[in-house]
């Protein structure tokens, strides 16, 4: 049995092995162009979702989502986040060269709590080209958009107007 342990873990040494010699060897794409693996997206996907969960303190949004908090929410995300994220009505053509492609939140919101997406927004994500807006942005600002994302899915209706006016929906 001892044998079977010894060979079982050898053999995950030497596939182990053998898949960072692989990674080392420069076979995989590197063009911001080239569409990455399935593999590669859903890793890291996870690996971003499960850090900000963790690392995110769990707040509450000083902000209520008024109707004019929101407005001024999707303001400030209009004048400082659309041309990566697009407005709501077009996808930014720009954000989508970069690697990985960056959200476009017109088509598909964030899905986070706006505790999450403050972090973001404050921190940036490495390796993302998302850089971190602390001391650039009032935190209060900050949490105007974080209320705003986090809301798309159920805008109150002056604000979805605002955000994708009816022709564009």
């Amino acid at each position: 049995m001892r044998r079977y342990f010894v060979g079982a873990a050898a053999g995950l040494l030497i596939a182990a092995g053998a898949g960072f010699l692989v990674l080392l060897s420069g076979r995989l794409p590197v063009a911001a162009s080239s569409a990455p693996p399935g593999w590669e997206s859903r890793l890291a996907r996870r690996i971003v979702d499960a850090s900000v969960e963790r690392q995110a303190p769990r707040r509450a949004n000083p902000i209520a989502p008024t109707d004019a908090e929101l407005l001024t929410g999707l303001k400030l995300y209009r004048n400082n986040c659309a041309g990566c994220h697009g407005d709501g009505n077009a996808a930014s053509a720009w954000g989508a060269q970069f690697y990985p492609p960056v959200p476009q939140f017109g088509s598909r919101p964030p899905g986070k709590p706006d505790w999450q997406i403050h972090w973001i927004v404050e921190n940036g994500l490495r390796y993302s080209g998302m850089g971190g807006w602390k001391g650039q942005m009032p935190e209060a600002d900050v949490w105007r958009v974080a209320a705003f994302l986090s809301r798309l899915d159920e805008l109150p209706p002056s604000v979805a107007a605002a955000w994708k006016p009816p022709a564009a929906r």
